[in-house]
């Protein structure tokens, strides 16, 4: 390749930029004064980003092509190296991902550093051709970089670095030099090697280009740092990695905020998924309440109905008024009952914030026997309570709670088309101070291999419009939620039993 020899004044590359306005400018002319060394750069190309007139009409006079677009420096002939000076992480990917392999690509922070090593590169072995990088631009450079920066050589150890607290601990660049950046940077004499660590330093001297990984400091310790690790490789002259440049960031802040921002994410998608199948458990409820509804509906009607005809005949029933009196007694009982099932009805579809009380598991469950029954009837379900006969109460959101339970029953419902028989049991822990309640039923069970997978969300084992997948990931959910368990056992054939465990309520005094 082209300016790969060692003239007779030094080394020569050809090189692009990509800059960003004023800078542009500026790189053109610290490249032009850079005095001939065992190191020389030619500027032969720039992409410059927010243009000046300035920077074309100077390009103009050192004879510099001046490109819009950096990729376009993709084809510029004889190119060794591209040094990308604005920062921008995306156009260092696309450029890298890009670039044949005869060209080269650097990021701005190593970038600096060859064009210190061009303007004051001496030759220190004319065996070894090794880099001297002890000047003052590049001590500068090191300390304005926001990041810990050090270069290491090939036995490890540390041949200038910033202050960056990151490096150094706070002891002082001069402790840092000379001892292996291992020792500095994890406080070990062992290599990271030897700890089974991945290093971007020895995968740079492997490979010959750049590497990155993620890493701890001080690890299960309140002080705990996530730093990521940034290696660039220098050469030579005849092209051998003599020195590393690394860049080290501390990520914790920023890491720490992904994480809460994925928490939240999964909580706000945890809320949607209830709101929804709340809403489609509320769909399945209308058809069974309004057939519990109509059976009172239609004793009311028939009763009001004898009663006017008897008053309009004046033609009193057998019995007189005492008859009356029962007719009424029966209309009133009748409504009473309609007025309990709308409201155990608007109880399941108000939406309510989440607050935590104490819930009565048992007035809980007679609710949705009440909600439920029809539907258990209608298909020749038999349903069997074993409950504490003392009290029987959890710590928790009611509505969640019940929604849960409601979940569970539904399934069951449907596992059980050609009739069965649904058990709920439940107890309590003392010791753990915890309360367990049991939905098993007699149904077709859950084959092995998708046992596994039914808490996963949009995983279902029914028929195509039957369900989205929603309601178990929605109870797993909840129930973790409220620092509770939910545990399954099925076979098929068999049937299926769902355990969910829950913080106990006070019991009274």
């Amino acid at each position: 390749m082209e300016g790969k020899g060692v003239p007779e004044h030094g080394l020569l590359l050809k090189v692009a930029v990509v800059a960003r306005g004023y800078r542009a400018l500026s790189v053109m002319r610290m490249l032009s004064d850079i005095k001939p060394g065992r190191l020389r750069l030619q500027l032969v190309a720039i992409a410059t980003i927010s243009k000046s007139i300035a920077c074309s009409k100077f390009a103009g006079e050192v004879d510099v092509a001046v490109y819009d677009d950096p990729m376009d420096l993709l084809t510029v002939k004889h190119l060794d190296l591209i040094l990308e000076m604005t920062g921008d992480a995306q156009t260092l990917v696309h450029l890298a991902r890009n670039k044949p392999p005869s060209i080269g690509v650097l990021d701005r922070q190593a970038s600096m550093l060859i064009f210190d090593i061009a303007g004051l590169y001496q030759q220190v072995s004319a065996r070894d051709s090794e880099i001297s990088l002890a000047s003052s631009f590049a001590s500068a450079l090191l300390e304005a970089s926001p990041d810990g920066v050090m270069v290491v050589d090939r036995d490890f150890r540390i041949v200038n670095c910033n202050e960056s607290p990151i490096i150094t601990g706070g002891r002082g660049r001069e402790f840092s030099l000379g001892r292996p950046c291992f020792d500095v940077i994890h406080n070990s004499r062992d290599s990271c090697s030897d700890r089974e660590l991945r290093c971007p330093m020895e995968e740079v001297l492997k490979t010959g280009r750049t590497a990155r990984t993620v890493h701890e400091t001080q690890p299960g310790s309140p002080d705990t740092r996530v730093h990521q690790s940034t290696a660039y490789p220098l050469t030579n002259s005849l092209g051998e990695i003599v020195q590393v440049v690394v860049s080290i960031r501390d990520i914790t802040q920023e890491l720490t905020d992904r994480v809460e921002q994925r928490t939240q994410a999964i909580k706000n998608d945890l809320e949607r998924f209830v709101r929804e199948d709340r809403l489609a458990s509320l769909g399945r409820l209308v058809a069974s309440v309004c057939h519990e509804i109509n059976n009172p509906l239609s004793s009311i009607l028939t009763f009001n109905k004898l009663i006017l005809r008897c008053i309009q005949e004046d033609d009193l029933p057998e019995g007189g008024m005492e008859a009356f009196s029962h007719y009424l007694d029966i209309c009133v009982k009748e409504a009473l009952r309609c007025g309990q099932i709308v409201k155990n009805l608007l109880t399941f579809a108000r939406q309510k914030n989440i607050e935590l009380i104490q819930i009565d598991l048992k007035e809980m469950i007679d609710t949705i026997m009440v909600l439920t029954g029809h539907q258990l009837e209608m298909n020749g379900i038999t349903c069997d309570l074993n409950l504490p006969e003392s009290s029987f109460t959890a710590k928790g959101d009611y509505t969640q709670i019940q929604q849960c339970l409601m979940n569970l029953i539904f399934n069951a419902i449907e596992s059980m088309m050609d009739g069965g028989t649904l058990t709920l049991s439940g107890g309590q822990d003392r010791e753990l101070k915890t309360v367990w309640m049991t939905v098993t039923d007699t149904g077709y069970g859950i084959d092995p291999e998708d046992l596994p997978r039914i808490f996963e969300p949009f995983y279902t084992t029914k028929k195509e419009g039957k369900g989205v997948g929603l309601g178990l990931s929605m109870v797993y959910g909840i129930i973790r939620e409220h620092e509770g368990s939910v545990e399954v056992e099925s076979e098929p054939g068999k049937g299926t039993l769902f355990k969910l465990t829950l913080p106990a309520g006070v019991e009274p005094q």
